[in-house]
């Protein structure tokens, strides 16, 4: 890899790896999100022993919804 006079390919470099990173840990955030509103909704219809799960399926719901919210905010314009 050839280095500019003003190091501009290295520069290029660490935006990459930067990026690269940022997205992953959204990705992970927003996984751990998910299954953490999940979860809680499968420990609710444990204990109320419900025939259909809905806290399962309404916190679920709810943290696709709160990472979507999350990710929009992390990745919208910066102020």
């Amino acid at each position: 890899m050839s280095k500019g006079p003003d190091g501009s390919d290295l520069k290029k470099v660490k935006q990459g790896y930067n990026n690269y990173l940022r997205y992953t840990g959204l990705g992970f955030t927003m996984i751990g999100i998910i299954l953490a509103f999940t979860f809680g909704g499968w420990l609710l219809d444990g204990q109320l022993s419900w025939k259909l799960p809905v806290f399962t399926i309404v916190l679920s719901l709810l943290g696709i919804v709160g990472s979507m919210v999350y990710l929009f905010k992390e990745t919208g314009p910066r102020s």
